[in-house]
């Protein structure tokens, strides 16, 4: 009775903080933003801890992977758009997993982190189990690559297509792609949003994603740590 509760009151939680953002759309009003800062603040003055609460809201979190599935549908809805297009994604895809990584391990490189912080800053532009696949193997701490994965992907949801238009970019297939890529599952949604060639593109973007880092990351990493750039 108290989880059901619960995720009625977060699920109530997030329609306000939809309509919120839809009467007045800013990127400071994304609905996963406020729901944090609600969630967060109401947790503080109650007192309830953060892991009771996420028990409480198990249910919700149940459907996490079938929400992720569900993102397959404008890439099928889009898929005429896609096809002439496809080598060009997974170029893409795979520069925008290279160019991450390399700046991660630069800049981890540069402020003299250790082997195990620079282990688990390399996988986290793709969703999160891959993420904690790709950084258990690399010998990094899964759970700080989870809560860095989140806090990219709540950024790219809530100021990711604000930059991107900002920047001149204009074409929703563009955005989505670099959505995709960099901010997953979030950053998917919130190009679903904005228009939906964004959003399918987006999910192709973080669907290939995931498959280029699994294998891609690895290696690398193990060639910049050969070079020790």
């Amino acid at each position: 009775m108290i989880s059901m509760l619960v995720c009625l009151f977060t699920i109530l939680l997030f329609m306000i903080a939809r309509k919120i953002h839809l009467t007045w759309p800013s990127p400071l009003l994304n609905p996963v933003l406020i729901c944090i800062a609600l969630i967060s603040v109401l947790l503080l003055i109650s007192g309830v801890s953060y892991d009771k609460y996420f028990q409480a809201s198990m249910p919700i979190d149940w459907f996490l992977e079938p929400a992720v599935v569900a993102l397959a549908f404008p890439l099928y809805q889009q898929y005429a758009y896609i096809k002439p297009v496809f080598m060009l994604l997974l170029m893409c895809t795979f520069a925008g997993i290279s160019c991450s990584t390399v700046i991660a391990y630069t800049l981890c490189t540069l402020f003299n982190a250790n082997d195990v912080l620079m282990s688990t800053m390399m996988a986290l532009s793709v969703t999160t189990p891959i993420t904690l696949l790709i950084t258990e193997s690399l010998g990094g701490l899964p759970s700080v690559a989870a809560a860095m994965v989140i806090l990219i992907g709540v950024f790219g949801g809530v100021f990711g297509i604000y930059i991107l238009t900002r920047l001149k970019i204009s074409q929703p297939q563009a955005k989505g792609i670099a959505l995709g890529v960099s901010c997953h599952a979030i950053g998917t949604a919130a190009a679903m949003e904005h228009h939906p060639l964004a959003g399918a593109f987006a999910s192709a973007a973080m669907i290939l994603s995931a498959l280029i880092s699994a294998f891609w990351v690895p290696v690398l990493f193990t060639i910049l740590n050969h070079l020790n750039i």
